[in-house]
């Protein structure tokens, strides 16, 4: 048994070196490219952070890990349903945000993505901004772009650590109760773009 769950693993490490490798292409040759002739179609725009657009190994391999020993799926599924395996973030001046957004979706749909899921959290207090999921066709592969004025993606980097914290879990209600605060507090100065809260949900 103790064999056969090694023999498992070291199955599962290559075909997860595999996986990425194809994600890596796809965030390389296909979705990056696209990120960049839509942030060039106009001066209201800009790609921020894009030397993260591809997870770290590390974590994908962890996610990816923890769907195929309690989903049962394939690694090239779970790879394929790590919502997150390639992301981007477009940034607008806060009187250009809700035309950019409108724009950019409609140029993701022209370069053939699938517009999977739109959310918008510009009326949460904890973060600001709206995230989308978007789906490669040609082979299933999902990514997230996030739209963002300066001030709010300024704000969601300053709070990420606190993000991460209260994702994993932490020890005592007070200081989920701290880090909520926190998030809430560093956000309240972030301005509203005009428009921006009423940009629907998908679906």
């Amino acid at each position: 048994m103790e064999h056969r769950a090694t023999v498992d693993a070291t199955y599962r490490a290559y075909a997860i070196d595999q996986a990425y490798e194809k994600v890596r292409d796809v965030e390389r040759f296909t979705v990056t490219p696209a990120m960049k002739r839509i942030e060039a179609a106009g001066p209201d725009r800009h790609l921020a952070g894009l030397e993260n657009s591809l997870k770290g190994k590390d974590r994908l391999t962890e996610k990816v890990t923890f769907d195929v020993q309690k989903k049962g799926v394939t690694v090239d599924q779970a790879v394929a349903n790590v919502k997150d395996a390639i992301r981007y973030t477009f940034c607008y001046p806060g009187d250009a945000y809700t035309e950019g957004v409108y724009a950019d979706c409609d140029r993701l749909a022209d370069h053939g993505f699938e517009l999977v899921e739109r959310r918008n959290s510009w009326d949460k207090e904890q973060y600001k901004g709206i995230n989308s999921r978007w789906r490669v066709p040609a082979n299933g592969q999902l990514f997230e772009l996030q739209f963002h004025t300066q001030k709010s993606f300024d704000a969601k980097e300053e709070t990420h650590w606190a993000y991460e914290k209260l994702r994993v879990g932490v020890p005592t209600p007070t200081e989920q109760r701290e880090l909520e605060d926190y998030q809430t507090q560093t956000t309240a100065g972030v301005p509203i773009p005009p428009g921006a809260q009423e940009i629907p949900d998908y679906p």
